[in-house]
C-alpha cells in the first residue's frame, strides 16, 4: 500500500440509490434512474452532469451505471458498479475517463481483492492486493449503504468511524462520520451528514457533505472534493444537486444497457 498522503485526492463520487418500492420488474429485476448536476461552488457555473441507471434485486442494488457528462450533455466518462464480495458496503466498481485516460477501481474473484489506478493515458496501470480488509471497510457507493445501516445511530449523535478505500493511493484511510444538522431541500426536511478524515490528518483537509431527504432516505445534495477530475486532471470541488423529480423508475432495461454501450468522447467542447 501507497504511503505518502495526498491532500487533493477525493474519498468516493457516490451513486446514491434509494428505495424501490414502485419498481416495475423486468425479469426479477427493477431499473431506477436519475441525474445530478455538479456546479462550481464560486461561480455556479456548471462543472458535470451525471446519470445513474441502476439494476435493482428487490431494493437492493444489485448493478449500477453512471455516466458523466460534459456541461453540454456528452458522455466522458463512465463507471459501473457491481455487489459482489458479499457486503453492500464493499462492492467492485471500475470507473473509466476518457478525456484523460485515467481509471480506478477495486475488483477480485477471491478472497484477495485488488485496486488499481491508471494516472493517465499511455500509463501503465499501477495495482495492490487487499488481502485482509476490515470490516468497516467502505468503498465508492458502499458509502450510501453504510449510511442506511447506521441511520438511526447517525441521528442520535454518534461519530462512527470506517475505513474508506481510496484507489488513487491504492490504499484505504481512516474516516468518521456523523450527522451536522438538519435543513429543507425542495421545502422537504433533509437531513446532513459530513465524512471527513480521521486523526490529525482531519484537521487539514475539508470534509465531504452529502444531504438526504429525511423521509425517504434518498441523497439530495453532495458537496465537496468529487473523483472526476478537470481537463487539467485535478479532482473538481463541487456542488452536485439531484433533483427527486429526476428520479424515474424504468420499465425494462433498455436505459441501463444503452449507458452500458454508450461511445464516451475524448474532450468537452466550449
Amino acid at each position: 500500500m501507497r504511503s505518502s498522503f495526498r491532500p487533493w485526492i477525493a474519498p468516493l463520487l457516490l451513486l446514491w440509490l434509494g428505495p424501490a418500492s414502485a419498481q416495475e420488474l423486468h425479469g426479477g429485476l427493477g431499473f431506477l434512474s436519475y441525474d445530478g448536476t455538479a456546479f462550481d461552488p464560486k461561480s455556479g457555473a456548471v462543472l458535470y452532469h451525471e446519470s445513474h441507471f441502476v439494476a435493482l434485486e428487490g431494493e437492493a442494488a444489485r448493478e449500477r451505471f453512471v455516466l458523466y457528462r460534459c456541461p453540454d450533455g456528452q458522455p466522458f466518462a463512465r463507471k459501473r458498479v457491481e455487489t459482489r464480495f458479499g457486503t453492500p458496503w464493499l462492492p467492485a466498481f471500475g470507473l473509466e475517463d476518457e478525456r484523460l485516460g485515467y481509471a480506478e477501481g477495486l475488483r477480485g474473484d477471491g478472497p484477495a481483492l485488488e485496486v488499481y489506478v491508471r494516472e493517465g493515458r499511455g500509463e501503465e496501470i499501477e495495482r495492490d492486493e487487499i488481502s485482509e480488509a476490515p470490516v468497516s471497510l467502505v468503498a465508492d457507493a458502499g458509502f450510501d449503504a453504510f449510511v442506511r445501516d447506521h441511520w438511526d445511530e447517525l441521528l442520535a449523535g454518534q461519530t462512527l468511524p470506517l475505513y474508506f478505500l481510496v484507489p488513487s493511493r491504492l490504499d484505504y484511510l481512516s474516516f468518521k462520520v456523523k450527522r451536522v444538522g438538519e435543513e429543507t431541500i425542495e421545502g422537504r426536511p433533509a437531513q446532513r451528514f459530513r465524512l471527513a478524515l480521521g486523526g490529525l490528518l482531519g484537521l487539514f483537509v475539508s470534509g465531504i457533505d452529502v444531504v438526504y431527504d429525511a423521509e425517504t432516505r434518498v441523497l439530495m445534495q453532495f458537496q465537496g472534493l468529487t473523483n472526476v477530475r478537470d481537463p487539467e486532471g485535478s479532482n473538481y470541488v463541487a456542488r452536485i444537486d439531484f433533483p427527486l423529480g429526476s428520479r424515474k423508475n424504468e420499465s425494462g432495461p433498455a436505459a441501463f444497457e444503452a449507458a452500458r454501450e454508450a461511445p464516451l468522447v475524448a474532450s468537452c467542447s466550449g
